[in-house]
């Protein structure tokens, strides 16, 4: 009897937890990306989740046409939304449609070349544009070589006015971050 009633009381625990949960912000969008594989797609997934929206947590995640995953990334909504810095009361409330929107935005992925970066010229300490302050883990002769390549990119927002863009590196086959932009 006393099994009983304790299996009872993690059944009832299990439930609030799970009521708890839908009462918060559990949103999803998912968008299709021809990237890792020109013959099938990829499939981009961005979530948040949290008591609420405004207080949400986003991911985004990339999986290939088997379902294995290619990359993820997750921060606080406010930070992609506002910049950096703590939550506080000036962060307006945020609805689920305001967050569909948003989810729905992010998993639509922009698909650029490695060819359509800047050049790092020689002699220059790091790698700099026009328009952008660029960053790269990179060597300068790696990242010549992969933007002569011509590579796919695929490009998410990482924060409020920054742009992270991802390759398939072709010698591991595995994806890596080619180049990080912003003002």
């Amino acid at each position: 009897m006393r099994f009983l009633v304790l299996a009872a009381s993690f059944a009832l625990a299990a439930c609030g937890g799970e009521t708890q949960r839908a009462a918060g912000c559990a949103r999803e969008a998912q968008h299709q990306l021809t990237w890792s594989s020109p013959d099938a797609p990829d499939t981009v997934t961005a979530r948040a989740e949290g008591p609420t929206c405004r207080q949400a947590t986003v991911t985004l995640s990339i999986r290939d046409a088997q379902g294995n995953p290619l990359w993820a990334f997750a921060a606080p909504y406010h930070i992609l939304k506002a910049g950096d810095g703590p939550l506080d009361e000036t962060f307006a409330a945020v609805d689920a449609a305001e967050m569909d929107t948003f989810l729905a935005r992010w998993a639509d992925l922009s698909v650029q070349n490695t060819s359509d970066l800047p050049q790092w010229r020689d002699g220059e300490a790091r790698l700099s544009g026009e328009t952008f302050a660029y960053y790269t883990a990179l060597e300068r002769e790696a990242y010549e070589m992969l933007r002569a390549r011509d590579l796919a990119m695929a490009c998410f927002a990482a924060a409020a006015e920054s742009t992270t863009c991802l390759i398939i590196d072709p010698f591991s086959r595995a994806p890596a971050m080619m180049v990080a932009y912003g003002p």
